[in-house]
């Protein structure tokens, strides 16, 4: 692991392990790559706050049929709806969303001070 991973042959955790974008590109496996790979934060942050500008609010399921196909296959199905769970949690603490009800009938919101900024 450690071989692979300093000559850069490798990347991701354990054991979450896939080809790194040079040896995807020379098997001609770019689209698996980019598959694999996370976009960052703020790429899906940028897709909630569209979302919610666009239709007001979502409640869990719907932030999870946006975001689910988005972020990285080699992640389990568990880990995906928790990466989600966080990232809605830090745009709450972040005051750029926030949510009314609990449990399954709670739903997001735009904050006032992020409407107007978003693109």
């Amino acid at each position: 692991f450690k071989l692979l991973k300093s000559k850069k042959l490798i990347e991701g955790r354990r054991p979450n392990l896939f080809v790194s974008s040079q040896i995807a590109a020379q098997a001609g496996k770019k689209a698996d790559y980019i598959k694999n790979r996370a976009f960052d934060k703020e790429h899906y942050k940028k897709l909630v706050l569209s979302y919610l500008k666009e239709y007001d609010s979502a409640n869990r399921e719907d932030i999870e049929k946006l975001l689910l196909s988005k972020i990285s296959d080699a992640l389990t199905m568990k880990q995906k709806k928790n990466h989600i769970k966080n990232l809605t949690q830090e745009m709450r603490k972040e005051e750029k969303i926030f949510s009314k009800g609990t449990g399954k009938a709670s739903r997001w919101y735009l904050s006032k001070k992020d409407n107007e900024t978003i693109v």
